[in-house]
């Protein structure tokens, strides 16, 4: 139980880390020329944002079954 306990609270790290990168970004680029400066920036998000949400899901999941 620890460790699931452990994981979630890792999830909501990765969700929180992601909005203050992603509000970083969006800062930087509204004032370097918005989408002319960061052309690709949805996309990047979406590729790290799904990586680490996937990990720590594939974490949970693997806890779970080792319980059983």
């Amino acid at each position: 139980m620890p460790e699931r306990r452990f994981l979630l609270w890792l999830l909501t790290g990765v969700f929180t880390f992601q909005a203050c990168i992603f509000g970083a970004s969006l800062y930087y680029c509204s004032r370097n020329k918005g989408l002319e400066s960061c052309p690709e920036i949805g996309e990047r998000y979406q590729q790290t944002f799904n990586v680490m949400v996937a990990t720590t899901l594939a974490l949970l999941t693997g806890s779970t079954l080792k319980e059983k």
